[in-house]
């Protein structure tokens, strides 16, 4: 009993066909898009209190890098986040002390701390422009967060 050769589906491609043509002009790629930044936003995020210990203001705004498709925000590489994902953290807690939030991950620093970070971007985004109730979401958030 003899095996059939496999039939090819279409034709083979012309030798040469496949290398790169010098008389094309170059194909650009496409420019990536920005970040969205709101200067303004940054500095009541930075007068509100820090999520972690409550010093008021806290003087920082940590970006939540984190992608998460429920909240359209993608992963992006060596890129700061959009100033709408930023949180209210004090230098310490953001950068120096050990357990800051670039000291680690941030789900082991966010879920350390008992806070959902995207949705509470979110809610402190909604209310910007409002220092009062920018305030008000987090010192909610810090009164409600669970201690692991």
């Amino acid at each position: 009993m003899t095996r059939e050769m496999p039939k090819r589906l279409v034709p083979p491609a012309p030798i040469g066909s496949m290398l790169k043509r010098f008389d094309a002009p170059a194909v650009r790629a496409k420019k990536r898009e920005e970040a969205a930044h709101d200067p303004a936003y940054l500095e009541m995020v930075r007068a509100c209190p820090c999520l972690y210990c409550g010093l008021e203001p806290c003087g920082e705004a940590a970006h939540v890098k984190m992608a998460s498709a429920q909240f359209g925000k993608p992963l992006r590489f060596g890129k700061k986040a959009d100033d709408r994902f930023a949180l209210p953290l004090c230098r310490e807690d953001h950068l120096n002390a050990r357990h800051a939030q670039h000291k680690q991950s941030e789900h082991t620093f966010w879920d350390g701390i008992g806070i959902a970070p995207l949705p509470l971007a979110q809610k402190l985004y909604a209310k910007r422009g409002d220092l009062v109730a920018m305030r008000a979401v987090c010192l909610v958030a810090i009164a409600e967060r669970s201690k692991k």
